[in-house]
């Protein structure tokens, strides 16, 4: 009796495993047969084809598959096109469920990637109107940043991935050059400024002493901190690394610098969107791609011209309080900024003060936000300097998410390219953008949800993420973070960098305005200092639409916090808000804000 009962569990075993199998091929191969196996599908056909998101979400490692770590994300141009391809198949297979029978999160959720995959399909147009070479984002620092920061080295496995990505970045980088030389014989080349930008920051990276290059100076640190390689194995790869370095990376490198300053020759000094191939179009594209709303360009323009003046007349009724009457703003903030009490010293040890100021004001603020917040995620964070060689050209600051498998914290990015440019009544305001309440709460929350499908919880839509971030800045003032009026001034500042941000980048791209047009109306309007005005600008140049998400977004949150204010009257818990907007994941705006008034029952379901 026993054996038999035996042999009927085994068969019934072998029968889950077999339908299990069956339904793991015919998704693979075919249309899943529910919703929920299709957003799994899209997920990791996504993921499985990018070796550099694999390594950083390390979704595989619990696993033991860590085999992706070799290798580097495809960036041919060829790849481009069968990305837009891709998004087009996943969408006609996303419309053939019926959403009607949806309801609740599950309907959202197919709004959104519809909405997501619908883009995606429709930038084929526009493929390749973007400068995959540029001093913000370009493969010639995102390669030695992710290798830094990104591919952990702890033991043997790790260390023979890191050398195996070192000896294919010559691959990569000619497949760069690929895509660089197809643009060129499309009319796409950078203006001549942001080639001298990349150029000098490729002549950066190919130090002479390859010792103090970044790939080699970080592994070395790697090695220093993990028992699990032996001390001659540690020897042996750097010498590896240093022959890597210069035999095939610094010839790569070299190879591309070469290709640059040829195009340097015949590049011009325009700045905008509309020089590209049907570049009103793309502007227009790209603008609804980060705002996630269908506001026009002139529209945002109009919405940047009115709150500049409305923010303006905050600071100065401040500055008024503080003795600074009649002052312009520009002025006013020149001064403040070059105060001794809001300066730190131009000293060696000061860059390391600043980290530890930073660290101070983040550990405050996570006590203060956490009754505000029905939940907490479990990722940490940390507050780390932007690697010196890619200092020159990045933003003041930036966040980078945690891994999945809680490895790797997130990490609040801090550029210490000059420490005049960092006033002690602005660091408040940053460290709650870039960390908390802001990027780190909202992006961790995300990464940590188990109801969102797992596309939307790694798709960031940027007028929702940074959006978030700057409404943390207000949050931060509604509910009495600090009191001082100088840090006040420093929230406003934010804010009205990012509201002039709508000026200049519609400004540049629609109203075709010039690099020196765009530089001088930031600095008339914020007084910011002159190095971080054009190092802004030219962030924009490159990066079209995407510095109109801040402000369009917090608009977004702020409206739908007033919406939930007066729908709820005195029952109105920001617990409870916060709890439902944060707690979907990263959504489109137009339909995170339908949603919301759904939810209130004051608009219909549909």
């Amino acid at each position: 009796m026993v054996r038999k009962a035996v042999r009927i569990i085994i068969l019934f075993l072998i029968l889950a495993i077999v339908l299990t199998g069956t339904l793991v091929w015919h998704t693979i191969n075919f249309r899943p047969l529910t919703l929920g196996l299709y957003y799994e599908k899209v997920f990791w056909e996504d993921v499985l084809d990018d070796p550099e998101t694999l390594t950083s979400l390390r979704i595989l490692e619990p696993w033991g598959i860590r085999s992706h770590n070799h290798k580097w994300s495809d960036s041919s141009p060829e790849r481009e096109m069968e990305l837009a391809d891709k998004a087009k198949r996943n969408l006609e297979i996303l419309r053939t469920y019926d959403p009607s029978n949806l309801s609740g999160e599950d309907r959202t959720y197919y709004k959104a990637l519809e909405w997501n995959l619908e883009l995606e399909a429709n930038r084929e147009r526009f493929i390749y109107n973007y400068y995959p070479v540029n001093q913000l984002f370009g493969v010639q620092n995102n390669i030695p940043s992710f290798l830094a920061t990104s591919h952990l080295v702890e033991d043997e496995e790790d260390l023979n991935a890191y050398l195996d990505r070192l000896k294919g970045i010559s691959e990569k980088m000619d497949q760069v050059l690929r895509g660089l030389e197809l643009r060129e014989s499309n009319g796409v080349i950078p203006p001549d400024f942001i080639l001298k930008k990349v150029i000098h920051e490729i002549q950066t990276f190919r130090v002479k002493d390859v010792e103090a290059n970044i790939l080699y100076s970080s592994l070395k640190n790697k090695l220093e901190k993990t028992n699990e390689i032996s001390a001659d194995e540690k020897t042996s790869s750097l010498a590896e690394t240093k022959k890597i370095l210069s035999d095939s990376i610094y010839p790569s490198y070299l190879k591309l610098q070469t290709f640059l300053e040829r195009q340097l020759k015949f590049a011009d000094n325009k700045a905008g969107a509309w020089k590209l191939p049907n570049g009103d179009q793309f502007y227009a594209h790209t603008l609804k791609n980060h705002t996630t709303t269908n506001l026009t360009p002139a529209e945002v323009h109009q919405i940047g011209l009115s709150e500049v003046s409305r923010i303006q007349t905050e600071m100065r009724t401040i500055l008024e309080s503080v003795g600074m009457k009649g002052k312009n703003i520009q002025t006013a903030m020149k001064e403040l900024r070059e105060k001794p009490e809001f300066q730190f010293p131009n000293e060696p040890s000061s860059k390391e003060k600043v980290l530890e100021t930073y660290k101070s004001i983040l550990e405050d603020a996570i006590q203060r936000s956490k009754p505000l917040f029905p939940k907490w995620p479990k990722a940490k964070v940390k507050v780390e300097r932007i690697p010196e060689f890619k200092e020159a050209g990045a933003a003041g600051a930036y966040y980078e998410e945690p891994s999945l498998d809680g490895k790797r914290p997130g990490v609040f990015y801090a550029n210490l390219r000059n420490i005049k440019e960092i006033p002690k009544f602005g660091m408040n305001t940053l460290t709650y953008h870039e960390a908390i309440p802001g990027h780190h709460l909202q992006i961790a929350w995300s990464q940590e949800l188990t109801s969102a499908p797992r596309k939307l919880r790694n798709t960031y839509f940027t007028a929702f993420v940074e959006g978030w971030a700057l409404y943390a800045e207000h949050l931060a003032k509604d509910y009495d973070f600090f009191s001082d009026p100088y840090i006040d001034l420093g929230r406003l500042q934010g804010e009205l960098f990012r509201a002039v941000r709508l000026v200049v980048d519609t400004g540049i791209h629609y109203k075709r305005w010039s690099r020196e047009e765009a530089i001088r109306y930031m600095s008339d309007n914020t007084g910011m200092g002159p190095m971080e005005v054009t190092s802004e600008i030219e962030r924009y140049i490159v990066y079209p639409g995407q510095a109109c998400a801040y402000k369009i977004g917090m608009m977004s949150f702020l409206k739908m916090r007033e919406e939930w204010k007066n729908t709820k009257g005195t029952s109105f818990d920001i617990k409870e808000y916060h709890g439902f907007v944060l707690g979907k994941g990263s959504l489109p705006l137009e339909i995170l804000e339908l949603t919301s008034k759904e939810e209130l029952g004051i608009a219909p379901k549909n």
